[in-house]
This record gives structure tokens, sequence and C-alpha cells, in this order.
């Protein structure tokens, strides 16, 4: 898996599913997550919680502002 970071100065929204209609959290700028899977528009993430450290996997949407790292 590669990590990243969102380095696109906005907050992204992870979604439950593809279709990226039941938001279940946020990205947070310079947030690291790692991206499990690439396909289409899409891309699933496994990111940390910032609340309670609890990992998380969602789909997001805009890859653009995410920088390998």
């Amino acid at each position: 898996m590669k990590r990243f970071v969102n380095t696109s100065g906005r907050e992204l929204i992870i979604y439950a599913d593809s279709k990226m209609t039941t938001k279940i959290g946020m990205l947070y700028r310079d947030s690291a997550c790692y991206c499990i899977l690439e396909q289409d528009a899409a891309v699933v993430v496994l990111y940390k919680v910032s609340s309670n450290g609890v990992f998380k996997v969602g789909f997001t949407d805009f890859l653009q502002g995410v920088q390998e790292g």
C-alpha cells in the first residue's frame, strides 16, 4: 500500500460506498492515509480517525490533492 498525505488545502469527504452517497468521515488537511485500491473515479483509502485513533476504510473521489509521502 502507498502512503499519501492530503495536501489539497481542504478536507476530503470519505464515503461508505463507491456511489459516494453515504458520508462516513473526513480526511483532514495534512492527514495521512493509505491507498488500497484505485478504480475508475473512486479511491479506497485506509485512514486514522483523529478523534479516537481508530482506523476506517472508505471511498473518496478526489485524489489530485493527495500526494505520495
